[in-house]
């Protein structure tokens, strides 16, 4: 499987690899910290016939490289996406608890939540499904 990340926080982007890596046995996940270069890449990896099979997400990040983070980025993201018709499953997570519509699942990023095994959980999920 392969996933990409759209995170600006190098440390909550680190915890999300690791947990893909050693526990959801995910072999390549790539981190983008902006909108643009997201894109870019799943454009890149879809034309060298490579796509991502899964994107997860935060909501507030950049749009663009230097650029000051936006807290609608995630479902700016989504809707993106939703409008290029874009198959590609994604999952929120984010420290907001919500739900968004249109999207494979939501995690709420916490101390106080188990968002490691949720994510594992939607992510074995999905291997099921293929």
């Amino acid at each position: 499987m392969k996933v990409l990340n759209f995170e600006d926080s190098v440390y909550k982007a680190n915890a999300i690899q690791k947990i893909l890596g050693n526990r959801c046995s995910v072999a390549s996940v790539e981190q983008v910290s902006n909108v643009e270069d997201g894109l870019k890449m799943l454009k890149d990896a879809e034309n060298a016939g490579e796509p991502f099979n899964l994107i997860i997400t935060d909501m507030h990040f950049p749009m663009r490289s230097g650029a000051i983070s936006d807290t609608e980025a995630g479902e700016k993201l989504v809707q993106i996406l939703q409008e290029q018709g874009n198959q590609t499953k994604i999952i929120v997570c984010s420290s907001r608890n919500m739900k968004l519509p249109g999207v494979y699942g939501c995690i709420w990023y916490s101390e106080i939540s188990d968002w490691e095994e949720e994510l594992c959980d939607l992510v074995r999920e999905m291997e099921k499904s293929k």
